[in-house]
């Protein structure tokens, strides 16, 4: 195994000027629980809180691809609430994402009255530290960092240029010209490069270990095997802490995801930018639940093209505003998903919302709207994940009803969409809620081996769905879980949601 080495610099905090524009937004919530400017707040295991001062200077956390050390004043919140099963995760003041292993074994708390107190780390769910506010006003934004474990940061790499070895031979490109590198499975990694002029190569990484300065937080070096993707914008798109750790069903204001394209200044929204990538389709074969069509040995599907994705399943509002019709059997919430919708209705919805925002000017060129291929729909369900749901394997199925209205939290009922946890690209109800229809017609078995995104053409029997419902069981909403039915049938708990992508 290779073994990538970390550079720790003196944790620093950039106070440089900069423009409005481009300073972080004021801290609001994380994790769904409020921020205070005036203390700090231990969320404990048994339901009960405490308030004060932190009395930690830093804290250490130990990861899959470095160790980190954060002074306080960095943090947004700690969460320890899974700790057991997926070690601790750390929102920083600048909206970064870490996990790993918190090496502190005690949170030292001045309470508003009274001593200090110390309390175990295995009691504590939460920890949320006060709004640092006019301080992030000085915190730059550097690029968006996406590594293959789920987490994200932002920083600059600390090289003039990067040297690729293509099939033609060595190229190297400046840091300045290069708008994203997204790497891909391979041993050693290959990396896409799209250059802002539009070019774009492929070859491998001559750099192993990437150095990078974090806008907030220590230096590091990271090896290349732990990156996913690097580039100016982030899946997905937000400006704070509190959209990326806070439900909406706890904080409703949470704002739509807005993604500028990367081949147009237009913003789209509702929708979330899908960078392009591989992962590992289906499931391994001890998985709770699993089913013979989910594969026999591993199939690496390779996705060689980003995309837009609905953020939400589309709605029984949409559905009417673009087609003048509601088929839905659960109707008085228009923000509930539309159902009853046969295969063809999706296909004919996509066909009339293209046309009719190409007229408005609301697409990119050449970009339709269209249902995602079953690769895609699985691709960005996982979000970067290879365990049964996007945020873990719970076999239990505790925490799925964080994510998922299924059988034992659905009420025998659909939902209003968005109204639980969004996976790490900010997609909500992949799980649950109902079954959404892919584009391809329905394979008997994953192939194995390296496929590229696959799409049968649009004729012929059985149709694909994904993702579960109200009405099924918790297994159905696994992320590599598999079904279909007949491109006619309309059923109350199938509806679908949308990519905008390339014709």
């Amino acid at each position: 195994m290779k073994v990538f080495s970390i550079l720790i610099s003196s944790l620093v905090l950039w106070a440089v000027s900069v423009p409005a524009e481009s300073a972080a937004n004021p801290l609001g919530a994380v994790f769904g629980i409020p921020i205070s400017r005036d203390t700090e707040l231990l969320v404990l295991r048994d339901g009960s809180r405490l308030a004060g001062t932190l009395l930690n200077k830093t804290f250490a956390l130990r990861t899959t691809y470095a160790p980190l050390k954060f002074e306080s004043g960095m943090l947004a919140g700690i969460d320890l609430e899974n700790s057991a099963q997926n070690g601790a995760v750390i929102m920083t003041v600048n909206s970064n994402r870490f996990s790993g292993l918190l090496e502190d074994a005690f949170f030292s708390m001045q309470p508003r009255t009274g001593e200090s107190t110390q309390i175990r780390r295995e009691k504590v769910s939460k920890v949320i530290f006060r709004d640092p506010g006019e301080a992030l006003a000085g915190i730059r934004r550097g690029r968006w960092i996406r590594l293959k474990n789920g987490d994200w940061c932002s920083g600059e790499i600390t090289v003039e240029s990067l040297l690729l070895a293509t099939p033609g031979g060595q190229e190297s490109f400046s840091l300045t010209n290069i708008q994203s590198l997204v790497f891909t499975t391979n041993t050693p990694p290959l990396v896409n490069v799209t250059l802002r002029t539009g070019k774009t190569a492929q070859g491998v990484l001559e750099l192993e270990d990437l150095p990078i300065r974090l806008d907030v937080g220590p230096g590091l070096l990271i090896y290349r095997d732990h990156i996913q993707s690097i580039g100016d914008e982030l899946s997905p798109a937000v400006s704070n802490a509190a959209d990326l750790a806070t439900s909406p069903a706890a904080n409703p204001t949470v704002p739509a995801t807005r993604v500028a394209s990367p081949v147009s200044s237009t913003n789209i929204d509702g929708m979330v930018w899908i960078p392009a990538g591989e992962f590992i389709m289906g499931s391994p074969l001890d998985e709770a639940g699993r089913d013979m069509d989910e594969g026999r040995t591993p199939t690496r599907m390779v996705i060689p093209q980003g995309f837009w994705m609905g953020k939400c399943e589309v709605t029984q509002g949409e559905f009417q505003a673009v087609m003048g019709t509601n088929p839905s059997n659960a109707r008085g919430d228009t923000n509930c998903p539309v159902e009853k919708v046969s295969w063809y209705d999706a296909m004919q919805y996509c066909v009339k919302r293209t046309q009719q925002e190409k007229l408005a000017g609301k697409l990119p060129d050449g970009y339709v709207y269209r249902l995602p291929t079953e690769a895609e729909w699985e691709y960005a369900c996982r979000a970067g994940t290879t365990t049964r749901y996007c945020y873990g394997d719970d076999k239990g199925e505790y925490r799925l009803g964080e994510y998922a209205w299924f059988i034992r939290n659905g009420n025998s009922m659909t939902h209003p969409v968005g109204t639980l946890k969004p996976n790490a690209w900010g997609l909500h109800d992949m799980h649950g809620n109902v079954w959404e229809w892919c584009l391809d017609r329905s394979w008997s078995m994953l192939p194995g081996g390296t496929v590229t995104n696959m799409a049968i053409a649009a004729e012929g029997s059985l149709r694909v769905a994904r993702g579960g419902s109200w009405l099924y069981e918790g297994k159905a909403c696994r992320s590599a879980n598999r079904d279909d039915y007949s491109p006619s049938n309309r059923c109350s708990d199938v509806g679908f949601r949308v990519v905008l992508a390339p014709l």
